[in-house]
């Protein structure tokens, strides 16, 4: 059982890190996207590496929790990572970015 919570959080890891990867290279950000891509290539490695082996031992239980942890991974990097990074780093905006939002969000 622990083998497969291992595969399917490996595999949301590295789905959250694909869209991030995807983001940080549309927004030019190379130093966040070169520390995004040792994350990606570490977390695919031990998905890969857990998921092979039970597969070759004949456990074919490891496929749902491999495709659902990918496609759980996009959803939560696609519907939750913009809203919980706002959450986090609230405290960190100065007073005019927080002024300059609150008047973009009311004109929309």
């Amino acid at each position: 059982m622990i083998n497969y919570i291992a595969i399917l959080t490996f595999q949301i890891m590295f789905n959250i890190f694909k869209v991030l990867e995807i983001k940080f290279t549309y927004e030019n950000q190379l130093n966040r996207l070169l520390i995004n891509s040792v994350w990606i290539n570490l977390v695919s490695l031990a998905s890969v590496y857990f998921s092979l082996d039970s597969l070759l031992k004949g456990d074919m239980w490891v496929l749902p929790f491999y495709i659902g942890g990918s496609v759980l991974g996009k959803w939560i990097a696609m519907t939750q990572m913009d809203n919980l990074e706002s959450k986090l780093f609230i405290f960190f905006r100065s007073k005019t970015e927080k002024q300059k939002r609150n008047v973009r969000t009311k004109t929309n």
